[in-house]
């Protein structure tokens, strides 16, 4: 395996998490916190490719507004 699937493994893995793709409970958790878990995530996906670190970022930021939605 390359070091880009090897780290694209590990990100599908850790995104059956929903804390680590953008998913939280917005009103007792931490927007803060979140946006850091953010930049982990999005560097590692933009290790795979660029395309697939921008499709990352995109859902991630997604997931966040649709969890601050929900309040």
């Amino acid at each position: 395996m390359t070091r880009e699937e090897i780290i694209k493994d590990l990100i599908e893995e850790m995104s059956k998490c929903g804390l680590f793709i953008g998913k939280y409970d917005a009103r007792n958790g931490n927007e803060n916190f979140m946006h850091g878990i953010n930049t982990v995530m999005e560097y590692l996906a933009y290790e795979v490719s660029r395309e697939y670190g921008d499709n990352f970022s995109d859902m991630f930021i997604k997931n966040m507004i649709d969890s601050e939605n929900k309040i």
